[in-house]
């Protein structure tokens, strides 16, 4: 019984940025309903399990490594990168699925990126959490804002890769980068690791204007 209340409290703290988000969603009365809101926090799911398959084929990234050049291609190319390109993918099907809305809206792929990117930091978190519970009150402040800031990058990226392909690029790699600086602030001992908690939480603030809460009737996914 005792593990059973212990995996029921890891998944709902792994859970809780998603469900924080989408009462604010409502609170704002977001286009993104629960269907959609579901369907991306699926996406983010599966795109981490993407990730994880093609990460397997690249050796990790080592700790204290003295060589530069193998720490910074573990951590920008193998995690950043990678993890960033598998949401980006996973998000396009869902965007083409209402893609008449994503054409005249920003916002709408943005606070879906959001949303998958929690997804991602969901299951992440839970699976960390299984070693460590702690590990998951941690990262609830540290990955989840992480992975919410980037993937509300990767939906606008998606909704401008059609007209304006260099723009997307560009808000593209800025969730690249600010994914790989948390990852070095993350696994160096020479940096304190509240860094990364601001980090992470300037991220998600500063990607934010994103997405501007929209008033917009409500759809369902179809």
């Amino acid at each position: 019984m005792n593990g059973m209340w212990i995996l029921l409290f890891l998944v709902l703290t792994a859970a809780l940025p998603a469900i924080i988000v989408f009462f604010w969603f409502r609170a704002k009365k977001s286009a993104v309903t629960l269907p959609w809101f579901l369907g991306a926090l699926a996406a983010g799911i599966v795109s981490l399990i993407v990730a994880a398959l093609i990460q397997r084929r690249f050796p990790a990234p080592l700790r204290g490594q003295n060589w530069l050049g193998p720490l910074f291609f573990g951590v920008f190319v193998r995690i950043a990168l990678v993890e960033e390109l598998s949401r980006l993918v996973t998000l396009i099907p869902l965007l083409k699925i209402g893609e008449k809305r994503m054409n005249r809206d920003r916002d709408f792929c943005a606070a879906l990126g959001l949303a998958a990117g929690l997804g991602f930091a969901a299951l992440e978190n839970a699976s960390y959490g299984i070693a460590d519970i702690n590990i998951t009150l941690l990262r609830v402040f540290t990955a989840a804002p992480l992975h919410g800031a980037c993937g509300i990058r990767a939906g606008a990226a998606v909704f401008n890769l059609p007209g304006h392909p260099a723009k997307a690029l560009f808000i593209f790699f800025s969730g690249v980068l600010i994914h790989g600086a948390y990852n070095l602030m993350i696994i160096s001992p020479a940096l304190p690791s509240v860094l990364a908690v601001l980090v992470a939480l300037a991220a998600l603030l500063a990607s934010l204007p994103y997405i501007k809460a929209s008033a917009q009737g409500s759809e369902t996914l179809s």
